[in-house]
């Protein structure tokens, strides 16, 4: 009888201290975003305390609302801090303690879905208290890209697996169990463009539910309804996953070439069937630049519609969403805008932050859930563009993209440095433009004897070269390191290619090294009008988690 009451006191005391776990790990999920462990509040930036004083409606540079899709547009200010605007650029909702590094979803109930500043899956409600969270059993391996939820409320985001250094699809429901995964080294046989030497074979971008479609309603499996469509930049392919197998079912990658942003247009919309990707473009980085929307037909895998500009560029990152109606909304994340078009190319909408680059715009029904039915809307105001000219994307008069930019310290202070002597590049100029150029001598790079080197930045148009800068500089100067700014406002909207030489005399070969050019910048005040304002500090942990981010998946910031 002794041991009986024993053993049942002991039972009694773990089933109680189980329901005492069971009630902490619970209340901390439910718990505001203030008090809650998952969120420390002294971590956070102070990135909120810009919001009073924003007004985002200076950005929209044109506005049609009788061509346009009208909706609140879900953004991403300075690419971390959520927040909804109206046509206008009018902010009518924020969540100012929540920051996240990749995609944000808000849902029909109006809870708000994020990848967040410390790699965790969140849930947040309406006035941003997490509700919900999700942390990998590896704590090395993070979401990356991309997030969505799937029609069974399950959430599904591509892995960064820190063992293997490529990406698995793992699929959470509500309880935080991982219910599915698809380990893309598992079928790297499927992909011709497989690169078994490289560190980030796949870079999955996007994941997308196949939503009903006429290819399944007219008998083929492929495109079954809940079966995932996977966007693989470093695969330059396109792909559907079979949910039920595992299996690759499906496969594009004619002309593609470093694309994001994969969707197919749903059962009943204007397009219904056709994938939409956004081609960056990446690789004719030597030349003159171009990205492009495209709409694929999946079963005669053919482009059966495409969008390109002259004016429209983005190396990396870039989204495309398909609007009620025709038209289309896109990102130019690296291009620094988004903009609506019509099915003929015009642009009904433009926002131009001027502070930073924009990164995955969503536009979402004024009845998209009931919080945002019941905001108050603003009238809607038509923007002209009068005489204002097109915006120039602003990798079109970058002289050298983000992964080509070598970081190093000249003289005392961490320049951008262009890593070759000798380079041309094609460049569209945009209006009111200047030219900063800076150039020199490394002097911990200089040995003895005098070295002296000759720096010239010609730019050629229409069989003239016009010479910018032709300047001597040498070893034994008092001015090793030089900055000149010249006004290219007279080369508004040319072709122009861009010209960097370095003739040397004198010194050691490994002095050559101390010969550097700083990557010229041109900038425009006509398309971007107010000073950057400086950045908000950042925590050292989403500086960390940014830094793993960028460096993991290939990308420079």
């Amino acid at each position: 009888m002794m041991v009986l009451r024993a053993v049942t006191v002991v039972i009694v005391v773990v089933l109680v201290a189980a329901g005492l776990v069971y009630l902490t790990v619970r209340s901390k999920q439910q718990l505001p975003l203030e008090t809650s462990e998952i969120d420390d509040g002294s971590q956070l930036d102070d990135l909120h305390l810009d919001l009073g004083e924003l007004d985002p409606s200076a950005w929209v540079r044109a506005y049609e609302p009788e061509r346009s899709s009208p909706g609140y547009n879900l953004v991403l200010y300075r690419r971390r801090l959520p927040m909804l605007v109206d046509m206008n650029g009018h902010i009518v909702h924020t969540w100012p303690r929540v920051r996240a590094v990749g995609r944000v979803r808000l849902d029909r109930h109006g809870r708000l879905a994020v990848i967040g500043r410390d790699n965790l899956i969140k849930e947040y409600d309406w006035e941003g208290n997490l509700t919900w969270f999700f942390q990998l059993a590896d704590t090395g391996d993070f979401p990356h890209h991309d997030l969505i939820k799937l029609q069974n409320g399950n959430f599904l985001t591509p892995v960064r697996e820190k063992r293997t250094l490529t990406d698995t699809l793992v699929e959470v429901d509500r309880s935080g169990e991982v219910v599915w995964e698809w380990r893309s080294l598992d079928h790297r046989k499927a992909f011709p463009t497989w690169d078994r030497k490289s560190e980030d074979p796949t870079h999955i971008n996007s994941v997308h539910e196949l939503p009903p479609n006429r290819w399944h309603d007219a008998g083929d499996d492929r495109f079954r309804p809940g079966n995932i469509l996977v966007s693989a930049r470093n695969l330059n392919s396109i792909f559907i996953v079979e949910k039920a197998s595992g299996d690759v079912v499906w496969r594009y990658s004619q002309g593609l070439d470093f694309q994001h942003e994969a969707l197919m247009v749903k059962k009943s919309d204007f397009g219904d069937g056709l994938i939409l990707v956004f081609n960056n473009g990446r690789d004719n980085l030597n030349t003159y630049r171009r990205s492009s929307i495209q709409a694929i037909d999946p079963v005669r895998e053919a482009v059966e519609w495409e969008y390109g500009s002259e004016y429209f560029f983005s190396s990396v990152g870039g989204t495309e969403q398909k609007l009620p109606g025709s038209n289309v909304l896109i990102t130019s994340s690296h291009g620094g805008r988004a903009f609506e078009i019509t099915p003929e190319g015009d642009i009904v909408w433009e926002w131009v932050p001027q502070s930073y680059l924009p990164m995955r715009i969503e536009r979402l029904p004024y009845d998209h859930c009931p919080q945002l039915a019941g905001l108050r809307r603003e009238p809607e105001t038509a923007v002209s563009r009068g005489a204002e000219l097109p915006y120039i994307d602003a990798e079109l008069y970058a002289f050298a993209l983000a992964e080509e930019r070598v970081s190093r310290d000249v003289n005392g202070k961490k320049r951008q440095l262009v890593p070759k002597y000798d380079v041309c590049r094609e460049l569209l100029i945009p209006p009111k433009a200047w030219l900063s150029v800076e150039y020199g001598l490394d002097e911990e790079r200089l040995y003895w004897g005098e070295l002296s080197a000759r720096f010239r930045l010609v730019l050629k148009s229409n069989g003239s070269s016009l010479t910018m800068v032709d300047d001597t500089v040498k070893s034994s100067a008092e001015e090793l390191w030089r900055r000149r700014l010249v006004h290219i406002g007279r080369m508004s909207f040319q072709r122009v290619e861009m010209c960097l030489s370095v003739a040397t005399e004198g010194g050691f070969l490994g002095e050559r090294q101390a010969v550097v050019w700083g990557v010229p910048r041109i900038r425009s005040k006509a398309q971007h009008p107010t000073a950057e304002r400086p950045s908000r500090r950042v925590t050292a942990e989403e500086e960390k988690v940014r830094r793993q981010q960028l460096e993991a998946l290939g990308y420079v910031d």
